[in-house]
């Protein structure tokens, strides 16, 4: 049985045992292999441990979930909220937040949301692996430009025009020279995976940029990176050593 791993945050040592009684009982395809419940300790741990699923509760001490997932880049995980609040459904969404569970913890609520998560993570699967033989098969000409879905039209873009992506929850909006504006019905993740060329880099979980459009990168007043069309784009402080790397900056 293939195995996915999860990881558990709680305030409340109590929650914690109840979802990994429910997770080893009722769903034996997840593995738990970490829970925490403090807010600094369960970051240093999802970012070692990288868990394919993330059961957040929202409020944790005097921090929320959604401080955590500012600091860690969402786009990589399934998140499924555990929480009392259910007042948070739109700024969840902008998080690409997968499910809610309610307190009093439920039987059914953790299976489904859990069986949710695996269906996810299983379709990705299935389109990294047509993603990777549709690359493999792509002439120079088809692989320079990008198709971007919206809800009623594709637009088809040159790589070289794109100054920027940026993220929006499930949503990226791409900014071209131009001056116009694409929003794609994909999530910037999907994106990055083929903005593999030399020019494109990730400097945040919101940002892919294009090197060719950089004006300067500050390093004073908190890193980020200054556009030709005057925009500012934070690099977070978990990639400026690899962007650093990158640009060769010694």
């Amino acid at each position: 049985m293939k195995k996915y791993t999860a990881f558990i945050v709680d305030d409340e040592d109590r929650n914690i045992n109840i979802i990994v009684h429910f997770i080893n009982k009722f769903c034996p395809n997840i593995e738990i292999i970490g829970t925490s419940n403090s807010f600094q300790d369960s970051i240093t741990k999802i970012e070692l441990l990288k868990p394919q699923i993330l059961y957040l509760d929202i409020q944790l001490h005097d921090k929320t979930a959604f401080d955590m997932l500012d600091i860690i880049d969402f786009s990589e995980y399934e998140i499924i909220l555990v929480t009392a609040y259910d007042n948070f459904a739109v700024k969840a969404f902008k998080y690409n937040v997968l499910d809610y569970v309610m307190k009093p913890i439920s039987i059914e609520d953790i299976v489904l949301a859990s069986n949710k998560a695996i269906s996810r993570i299983e379709d990705k699967e299935v389109f990294d692996n047509e993603k990777f033989e549709l690359k493999s098969n792509h002439t120079p000409e088809t692989s320079s430009i990008v198709t971007i879905s919206s809800i009623d039209k594709i637009d088809i873009i040159k790589k070289g025009d794109i100054l920027f992506c940026k993220s929006d929850g499930r949503y990226t909006t791409f900014y071209l020279k131009n001056g116009e504006e694409c929003v794609a019905c994909k999530n910037i993740g999907e994106y990055e995976n083929l903005l593999t060329d030399n020019c494109f880099f990730r400097i945040h979980q919101s940002y892919i940029i294009n090197l060719d459009f950089v004006v300067s990168i500050n390093k004073k007043s908190g890193h980020y990176c200054e556009m030709t069309n005057g925009a500012r784009l934070p690099i977070s402080k978990r990639r400026i050593e690899e962007f650093n790397k990158y640009l060769k900056i010694k």
